[in-house]
């Protein structure tokens, strides 16, 4: 006679196989399932993210701290004594520093949802209207006191990754930057990332 295993039987006995498995994969890396490669660029980024961010509080201190003030020639000289100390601190820094190839192609892939179509031309359309030119799209540059600073669209934004306070997106023509908030300083940029 066939003896029928119960399915609250026979689950226990897939949880257990199931934990079983995990714990031996867990200790052989190579029975591990491949990443997924859009995680693991996304982890690239943050990584050189926490990374700049990290040289940036580290250059912070001392004297390119910023007393709460009210006045506008404080906050300049501080601000610029921070970008140079930054500039100093990255002198090698080149364009892809943070920007990768891979995460430009997945920045792309990313916005390219919210350039397509109808919905694509108003908010390419908004982005014309907002971007200024004649910003030198150069790491390290000090984005230039007295140009607008275009807000990227909230249906655009949405799809990147979200950044810390500390820093932010920018559209320069058709050139998304990478912007330090405090230093007022160009990271990084993705020429042409608006098409």
């Amino acid at each position: 006679m066939r003896q029928l295993i119960r399915w609250p039987a026979a689950l226990g006995l897939v949880l257990a196989l199931g934990a079983a498995g995990a714990q031996l994969a867990s200790q052989n890396p190579a029975t591990q399932p491949p990443a997924n490669p859009d995680a693991l660029v996304l982890a690239d980024f943050h990584k050189r993210i926490e990374t700049y961010l990290d040289l940036h509080k580290d250059v912070e201190k001392g004297p390119a701290r910023l007393k709460e003030t009210n006045d506008p020639g404080k906050i300049r000289d501080a601000q610029a004594t921070l970008a140079g100390r930054i500039r100093a601190a990255r002198s090698d820094a080149r364009p892809g520093d943070i920007f990768t190839p891979q995460i430009r192609a997945m920045f792309r892939r990313l916005m390219y949802p919210e350039l397509k179509g109808r919905e694509g031309r108003e908010t390419k359309s908004e982005i014309k209207e907002d971007a200024p030119t004649g910003i030198p799209l150069e790491v390290n540059a000090i984005y230039p006191e007295g140009k607008a600073l275009s807000t990227v669209p909230p249906n655009l934004l949405a799809n990147l990754p979200q950044l810390p306070e500390d820093l932010e997106y920018r559209v320069v023509g058709k050139h998304l930057i990478l912007r330090d908030v405090d230093a007022n300083l160009i990271v990084d940029f993705i020429p042409n990332a608006i098409r």
